[in-house]
């Protein structure tokens, strides 16, 4: 994570991150390209944003075509980001 970055972007890279980790472990890893990884990452850390009010919008969408994420990519992933996302979202907004 690059020092000086916005308290939005710093969390969106953070929740990028935490996705990588819950969804490309194991012999799931193995069985993805580059390409499906950082789509998927980058979608959930776009949906968890959104989620909670914040605008990552420009910033996902631009770091989704670095990495040549289309709109099939996306589509065959649905399942695996709605999931963590959903896991991610409930986990941050429950209260003790």
């Amino acid at each position: 994570m690059l020092r000086g970055q916005e308290p939005a972007r710093e969390f969106s890279v953070l929740v990028h991150e935490l996705a990588h980790e819950l969804l490309h472990r194991g012999d799931r890893r193995e069985q993805t390209t580059r390409k499906i990884r950082e789509t998927e990452a980058e979608a959930v850390a776009f949906v968890v944003c959104q989620a909670i009010g914040l605008d990552c919008s420009t910033a996902s969408s631009d770091y989704i075509q670095l990495y040549r994420g289309d709109q099939d990519t996306l589509a065959e992933s649905l399942d695996y980001i709605r999931n963590i996302a959903s896991e991610i979202i409930a986990a941050i907004t429950s209260t003790p």
